[in-house]
């Protein structure tokens, strides 16, 4: 086999998993996790390299949380209107909402001409918690009391 036919199955490996969680923001400690468990051992640099090439190609989108924090990246496929909207990820089960919002486009519009910042829906990330997983507090709440 020759190292370009080495270098696919590693990219197949790292989109099959985006593809999979395309709901959700992963880091790439998660990719190499899952992967190591699927008996793929693909080293953290590797994997990082392959992540720059689906970035290059639209397919991958890369949210940074904050200096110092690492990078979360989602599964971008062929729907690329998704900077036109808010996000949302759920703290409890890691769940990504996209979220077009009336409220929230006026509150950019308003951002924008009082404050002079313009926000980019983008990189807008909103956590909490999502229903499920709030039902799911609130219930086990009443159980333990």
């Amino acid at each position: 086999m020759t190292g370009s036919g080495y270098k696919t199955k590693q990219r197949d490996a790292i989109l099959g998993f985006m593809i999979e969680n395309k709901d959700r923001h992963v880091t790439v400690s998660q990719i190499s996790e899952y992967l190591s468990k699927q008996g793929k051992h693909i080293g953290v640099t590797t994997i990082y390299r392959h992540l720059d090439k689906l970035l290059d190609n639209d397919l991958v989108r890369k949210y940074s949380l904050g200096p110092g924090e690492c990078s979360c990246y989602q599964y971008a496929g062929s729907d690329m209107d998704c900077h036109e909207h808010f996000h949302l990820v759920c703290e409890s089960c890691g769940k990504l909402f996209h979220l077009e919002c009336e409220h929230l486009s006026e509150l950019k519009g308003h951002i924008l001409r009082e404050h002079g910042f313009s926000v980019d829906p983008f990189k807008t990330v909103f956590y909490g918690l999502c229903s499920d997983c709030r039902d799911n507090e609130e219930k086990n709440k009443g159980e333990t009391e």
